[in-house]
């Protein structure tokens, strides 16, 4: 705990940065300031108690690690205190990558998305219920995709939460769609939380169209790219809304992984706008930052794990940067395009 402790007292510029009243708007000189010095905060940090990340520095200064690196190696900063093991998917053959959420590290991530749901509309003070198309984390060793949705529940009070994913990794249609018509005639909010290709499943064994009398909302991950094997997100998100008749569908996407401490949550137009605690470049085959709208690796920057030195982390994640999202956020923002790797082995593959 004396840890946590030492790292509380020295992460101020991290405090700083984590504590911005509002999460997204047009970046300033001061906010670039206080990002830079809180990345260089978490280089000090991962230096003085990480061997090998200062290794990574003697050679290059301010490495930026590919995600698979993590995967291979263990390049974890030892940290003390209680927290939580969670492991990422994994992808192909280059293994899974174990993380150590240290208590530190997630009051801080906790805090942070506590503000993107606030700003997306994800947060509410009425009691609501929550249909997670994954399995009960508390079933036995599962990737940390499950106990990501299931925190995610923190955005209102839960009246009910119902697990559609059973022991085998499959989804139970039948379940979920019982679950959403058991509901449907009480004024309670409904949530729906779960992978990409599981909201496929959902969406083709849809039965005729009913009736809801609260909005629903909903989110999605893993990839709407080489996850879906019929539908792409467009016709998953028609097909939901013209079968759930409701005040409000409204289905955002979320992009992260478990080797990088936050997830974001694209706007109602389906882009990503990243946050005032992050940044994010796009890598081109060159090995240099991308021209708008050309292709590339995405890397992303956060400085708010203690116990993996991935504050700069380039990702296995294709996407292209842009100007002028129609819906109203400035400045650049992120477009998804997929996986550059093989997705065999990872969380929404293994569900297929």
């Amino acid at each position: 705990m004396s840890d946590n402790k030492e790292c509380m007292a020295q992460l101020t510029a991290i405090e700083m940065l984590v504590n911005l009243p509002s999460p997204y708007g047009l970046n300033s000189d001061a906010n670039e300031h206080l990002f830079n010095a809180a990345m260089q905060q978490a280089d000090l940090w991962h230096q003085s108690r990480n061997p090998t990340y200062a290794k990574l520095c003697d050679s290059q200064p301010n490495p930026v690690i590919p995600v698979g690196l993590f995967k291979t190696l263990n390049l974890a900063t030892p940290v003390g205190g209680d927290g939580q093991w969670l492991n990422s998917s994994g992808t192909g053959n280059s293994g899974k990558t174990q993380v150590f959420f240290d208590v530190t590290s997630m009051g801080l991530i906790q805090r942070a998305m506590v503000q993107i749901f606030i700003h997306n509309g994800l947060v509410s003070p009425a009691p609501a219920r929550f249909l997670l198309l994954s399995p009960d984390p508390s079933a036995g060793d599962l990737a940390g995709y499950a106990t990501a949705f299931l925190k995610f529940t923190a955005c209102a009070p839960v009246q009910e939460c119902v697990f559609a994913v059973q022991a085998d990794g499959r989804l139970d249609t039948e379940l979920a769609w019982n679950t959403l018509q058991r509901w449907a005639n009480e004024p309670v909010p409904i949530y729906i939380f779960g992978l990409t290709v599981f909201f496929e499943h959902l969406c083709l064994s849809q039965p005729a169209p009913f009736t809801l009398q609260a909005p629903v909302k909903g989110l999605t991950g893993g990839g709407w790219k080489g996850m879906t094997q019929r539908l792409d997100r467009q016709q998953i998100i028609a097909g939901l809304n013209q079968c759930l008749q409701a005040p409000l569908v409204d289905i955002r996407d979320i992009y992260g992984m478990t080797e990088h401490p936050l997830h974001y949550i694209s706007c109602r137009k389906g882009h990503f706008h990243i946050p005032a605690y992050s940044r994010f470049s796009i890598i081109n085959t060159a090995g240099l930052e991308a021209e708008n709208s050309q292709p590339g690796l995405i890397q992303l920057e956060n400085p708010f794990f203690a116990s993996l030195p991935s504050h700069r982390l380039l990702t296995q994640d294709l996407g292209s940067w842009e100007y002028g999202c129609s819906c109203g956020l400035p400045g650049r923002f992120l477009r998804y395009i997929g996986r550059a790797a093989s997705p065999e082995g990872t969380c929404a593959a293994e569900a297929i």
